[in-house]
């Protein structure tokens, strides 16, 4: 689930965006985003990710905790907040997982209704 937001943080560094990266990747935005939610990328995609954006492929599986993401601040906090912050990216994640079905749902709708035509 962590995959996006270390995507997201490297992304954030070099000035760039996850729409850039699907560009580049020839994938659709929609389609990228919901793996990377999902922490479904295909190996050879990630090769390919990795190559894009000149970081080697074991970035995306440093640690399996994403503590390295998080401010120094919700490091030094007592357990409980640190546990509320993961929660709290974990949620961001569900929403943004949320989000994009929807869209894609419109889409497919779309699409439809365009072929029953």
């Amino acid at each position: 689930m962590y995959l996006k937001t270390i995507v997201n943080e490297i992304l954030k560094k070099n000035n760039r965006s996850l729409s850039w990266l699907s560009v580049e990747m020839n994938k659709t935005f929609d389609g990228l985003k919901l793996s990377l939610l999902k922490g479904s990328l295909k190996y050879n995609d990630l090769i390919l990710m990795s190559k894009i954006l000149n970081v080697p492929p074991t970035v995306f599986f440093e640690e399996t905790n994403p503590t390295h993401l998080l401010d120094k601040e919700a490091l030094k906090a007592p357990d409980g907040e640190h546990e509320a912050s993961i929660l709290e990216m974990e949620l961001k994640n569900h929403k943004e997982m949320l989000s994009t079905l929807r869209d894609q749902l419109k889409d497919k709708d779309k699409i439809i209704s365009l072929l029953s035509k």
